[in-house]
């Protein structure tokens, strides 16, 4: 190939890269707001200096996960710059950013020359199909973990080539390790990847393919750290409450063939089935690649054995979402990518004349993604934006807090007791427009008479539920309809298990004839696991939990689910909270 034609094809690459890295840039700049949403607010307390930043805090599980290095990264970006939630979101783009710049950069240096195909790296990695991660700057950690398993990925390809089997052994090693520290989404590939170092040091030569990596004692020392962290993760973890379970063999496999369907972004799922068929197609032919490389070179056995791991890895991700996970949430996308990458590289060092075409393909097929992806991720972008937009002006406005929950609750946190403990945090640390918050407390307690109208599947009595069976329920009636601002529940609860209650809350009018979904709310232990029982940091030192619900509503009757296992649910205060005048 001439040098003219390969700087071209060089150019066509690079210039993909900038216009992706320059579009996402401008559409984090136009819909991203400082304004925290959902597992953001746990980081509120530390970021504010009201939490100290200790150990416990850093492993303590975040739902499933245990995730000290998102923590701490975001953390320090925030204290090097300021408190601002889209900090975090710009690191994820430029990170996303070198990962791509650098698989370019191994791609044509591993084949000599430069390729149009590289543009793949860029469209698949920067594209706004990702929108839900992009927008959210605690998605960080699933951006940390995509890194991490990309770097592992470019350590295995350039094995043995640009760098030592050894070098590129040990760097897999500490990713996996790192891993470890990203929460389940990285935990996941963690056994497959650490699996690599472990066997070229205690495999012959004839098995791994490469000399003078038996018995080397830093592979053998970072696969077993993060063997031994692996194994550390779970001590004292606790399942989280009503996690969604898979409902058999078949379901577990489609949903994992979703997952990796996805990692093309959103627009992937307009032609599914027939996207699935193609992944299990890409993913099959590749395996059965790296396969006949293993036994027919070799030389090759080290880094074919190293992509096999590393395609393993994301399987056993891929398997452990199907468990109980929807394939094709978009949230996911991010997390798929890795596969789609190891595809690519896998197709280049092994596909002869076929490699190129499968390349080839594979970039036109994120480009043909392209457009779909872009308009899911605008129409995402512009609600969300409409939302915590509409939020940022309401408080410049000086509209009170409770109606600030009230109108964008679902947009900030599931539980509307998480913002409004954490909001004033933000309004003493003076963090942006926080400064404006008015914190409305003028609002009159009236307790609703505990005995209760209505009572099933459960003993009542003095003010505690003593649940039987699977649906129970508890129904308070008022004397007249009544204008509230908000329902209070102050309670303390015992399950015969240990754990924590997945809690309904209803209300009607008496002009309705039974409660709606859309007058409904349901609370159940999410965030940090050490505040899993109070909701919140700042709360853990009440003797009972308590539960508010802004609601802005006529009210006749007000129903509560106390969960839906054998318990004891004792109530200590449920209020109206009215208005005062």
């Amino acid at each position: 190939m001439s040098a003219s034609r390969s700087r071209a094809r060089a150019t066509i690459a690079w210039s993909v890269w900038v216009t992706m890295l320059g579009g996402v840039l401008v559409f984090v700049a136009r819909y991203a707001s400082n304004v925290p949403s959902w597992d953001d607010w746990d980081m509120i307390p530390t970021l504010t200096r009201n939490q100290p930043v200790t150990w416990e805090w850093l492993w303590s599980q975040h739902n499933e996960h245990r995730v000290p290095l998102p923590r701490l990264i975001f953390l320090g970006l925030n204290r090097l710059t300021l408190v601002d939630m889209r900090v975090t979101m710009y690191f994820d783009v430029l990170l996303m950013a070198a990962v791509a710049g650098a698989m370019i950069h191994v791609a044509s240096r591993l084949r000599g020359r430069s390729s149009a195909a590289d543009a793949f790296f860029p469209v698949a990695l920067l594209n706004c199909g990702q929108a839900a991660n992009l927008l959210w700057g605690w998605q960080l950690q699933f951006f940390a973990s995509v890194a991490l398993a990309c770097v592992a990925l470019i350590a295995v390809v350039r094995a043995g080539v640009t760098i030592p089997i050894v070098r590129a052994a040990a760097i897999v090693g500490g990713c996996a390790l790192l891993l470890t520290l990203c929460g389940a989404n990285g935990l996941g590939m963690v056994p497959a990847l650490a699996a690599w170092p472990l066997a070229l040091a205690t495999l012959p030569e004839r098995w791994s393919g490469a000399s003078g990596t038996r018995g080397s004692l830093l592979l053998l020392g970072v696969s077993g750290a993060a063997a031994a962290l692996t194994v550390v993760y779970f001590v004292g973890w606790e399942p989280v409450p009503y996690h969604p379970k898979s409902q058999g063999v078949v379901q577990t496999l489609k949903t994992a063939v979703q997952f990796a369907t996805i990692g093309m972004g959103p627009a992937a799922r307009g032609l599914w089935p027939l996207t699935g068929l193609a992944t299990l197609a890409a993913f099959g032919v590749s395996t059965l690649l790296l396969v006949r490389a293993w036994r027919a070179r070799p030389m090759e056995r080290a880094r074919a054995g190293g992509l096999l791991l590393v395609l393993a890895g994301m399987a056993s991700l891929a398997l452990g979402l199907g468990l109980g996970r929807n394939g094709f949430e978009t949230r996911y996308v991010t997390l798929a990518l890795p596969a789609w990458c190891t595809i690519y590289f896998v197709w280049q060092l092994y596909g002869k004349d076929s490699g190129t075409r499968m390349r080839a393909g594979l970039a036109v097929a994120s480009l043909a993604a392209l457009w779909g992806n872009t308009s899911f991720g605008l129409e995402y972008a512009r609600e969300l934006r409409g939302q915590l937009g509409g939020f940022e002006r309401d408080l410049a406005a000086g509209v009170p807090l409770p109606e600030l929950l009230h109108r964008y609750g679902p947009w900030l946190h599931p539980h509307h007791d998480m913002a409004a403990r954490y909001l004033p945090m933000l309004k003493r640390a003076r963090v942006g427009r926080y400064a404006a918050l008015r914190e409305d407390t003028a609002y009159q307690a009236v307790s609703l008479d505990l005995r209760a109208a209505v009572a099933t599947e459960l003993v009542w009595r003095d003010s505690a539920a003593h649940v039987a069976g699977t649906r129970p329920a508890l129904r308070f009636r008022l004397p007249t309809d009544r204008v509230v601002a908000g329902i209070r529940l102050r309670y303390r609860y015992r399950s015969d298990d240990g754990a924590l209650p997945y809690i309904g809350l209803q209300w009607r009018p008496s002009t309705q004839a039974d409660f709606a979904p859309e007058r409904s709310y349901k609370y159940s232990p999410t965030g940090d696991r050490a505040n899993w029982e109070r909701g919140t940091w700042d709360a853990i030192g009440d003797s009972a939990t308590s539960l508010t619900v802004w609601i802005s509503d006529t009210v006749g009757e007000v129903g509560i689910t106390p969960d839906f296992r054998p318990a004891v649910f004792r109530i200590d205060e449920l209020s109206l909270l009215v208005r005062e005048r």
